[in-house]
């Protein structure tokens, strides 16, 4: 038998890497871009662009187009000169959104709707392209993700102040028919009061997120009397939403910034609750609106907004029920609902050429695409949030801020089919999610 000199060695322990742990919170990186060659005046003019339409997102549609158009054809003549430009497009989110929209073009193809309903619903779906091209314009400009949010909250500081013009009556309006506007009663102008709460309240979040950061004094008190000046317009407005969205995000604010602990997230929850039920006895057009949907609901009052939420709901997940793999094709759901509509709104009113949608983006895309269209859009909004909980400074708090704002309000609205949800999410998304997850050979 043969002996063994000397200490027998010991077992190799499996040692617990912590880095391995955390990996989970990583983004897939794409492939840093090293020595490749700057555009130079056409890269600049399409990055000036992007900056132009992220200011005009909260205020007009036209300009947003506008500008997305111009930044889209800048870059893909900076495409023929520079291939390697493209190299982000290999990143989750870049990836996730193109298969998202690949998958409802082909959703076409076994679409039982209309012609017209589903070019309508193709043309709302591509603008999922503004994140990719978002992420590929900031993926070599390290300052451009910050400038773009700061490009953004001055869009909704315009988008604000007009919201205080009306209530005063001072708001001018448009010969041409171009915006509408409100009055006292009914305070809103540019837009609806679902994307005014939705977008105010992520500014307002982002205002008092910077007071976190910030390192004077001075600059504390600016960022937050700059939340209280985003966030008044909701308090006194006639929707929901933006109050939700209040909520959520100054409640992911206290997890973000503050020592999380079970007492004191349910001391920040209740005192966020004390503050909406002092808003529901101070504001009459809250408590109006509060009182209606109480009793729209409990009552099942068909014929009223919230009555015909319900039905979507209902409609909706029957029709998940019917096809849930594939879907009914892109831009079905009004053809779905068409009957409900008829039968809900018999001798009321004429619903014969309204055509529906369900006001939650994942019943929508589950009616049109199945589970594989879902699977995708949470992967999608998973990737993006690996990327903010991967670094811990203000733009990924932001991101973190504006995924939870944008996935709570998207369960009760349809906000990829509205353009100006639509570039809003996308493009803040897309220039966010560079700062986070991009890693850069050299500085450009």
């Amino acid at each position: 038998m043969q002996q063994y000199a000397g200490v027998l060695p010991t077992p190799r322990r499996r040692r617990i890497d912590k880095e391995k742990m955390l990996a989970w919170f990583r983004p897939l990186d794409a492939p840093p871009i090293v020595d490749v060659p700057s555009s130079g005046w056409l890269e600049r003019l399409a990055r000036q662009l992007l900056l132009l339409a992220m200011f005009s997102v909260p205020f007009s549609t036209a300009l947003t187009n506008l500008f997305v158009g111009l930044t889209l054809i800048a870059f893909v003549l900076m495409l023929v000169t520079t291939p390697a430009l493209a190299r982000p497009l290999r990143s989750p989110p870049a990836l996730l959104a193109l298969a998202l929209l690949g998958l409802i073009l082909l959703g076409g193809t076994w679409s039982i709707a209309p012609q017209e309903d589903l070019q309508n619903a193709m043309r709302k779906y591509t603008k999922l392209l503004v994140l990719p091209l978002a992420l590929c314009l900031c993926w070599r400009a390290p300052t451009l993700p910050a400038r773009a949010l700061r490009w953004s909250l001055a869009g909704c500081a315009v988008l604000a102040t007009s919201v205080y013009l009306t209530v005063l009556d001072a708001m001018p309006t448009s010969s041409l028919g171009w915006w509408r506007v409100g009055d006292a009663s009914d305070p809103f102008v540019f837009r609806n009061h679902i994307t005014i709460g939705i977008l105010l309240s992520f500014a307002a979040c982002a205002s008092f997120l910077a007071a976190t950061w910030a390192r004077s004094t001075r600059a504390r008190i600016a960022a937050v009397a700059a939340g209280i000046y985003f966030a008044t317009p909701i308090l006194i407005g006639n929707g929901r939403t933006g109050y939700v969205g209040l909520f959520v995000g100054v409640f992911v604010l206290y997890l973000l910034r503050a020592r999380v602990t079970l007492l004191g997230s349910t001391l920040v929850a209740a005192a966020l609750s004390l503050v909406f039920v002092g808003a529901y006895l101070v504001s009459p057009n809250f408590e109006t609106r509060t009182n209606n949907l109480v009793t729209e609901v409990t009552q099942k009052i068909e014929a009223s907004p919230n009555g015909v939420r319900m039905s979507y709901m209902r409609v909706g997940a029957l029709a998940v029920a019917e096809r849930p793999l594939v879907g009914h094709g892109t831009g079905s759901f009004a053809t779905i609902y068409h009957p409900e509509a008829l039968r809900i709104w018999h001798g009321i009113a004429d619903v014969r050429h309204v055509r529906n949608q369900p006001h939650s983006e994942p019943l929508l895309l589950a009616v049109q695409v199945g589970v594989a269209g879902v699977a995708l859009y949470v992967a999608l909004l998973v990737s993006l949030a690996r990327a903010a909980l991967a670094r811990h400074d203000p733009v990924a708090d932001a991101l973190a801020l504006l995924l939870t704002i944008y996935s709570v309000a998207s369960l009760f609205n349809s906000l990829l089919w509205d353009p100006t949800e639509a570039y809003w999410f996308l493009l803040l998304a897309g220039a966010l999610y560079v700062h986070c997850a991009a890693r850069r050979g050299t500085a450009q």
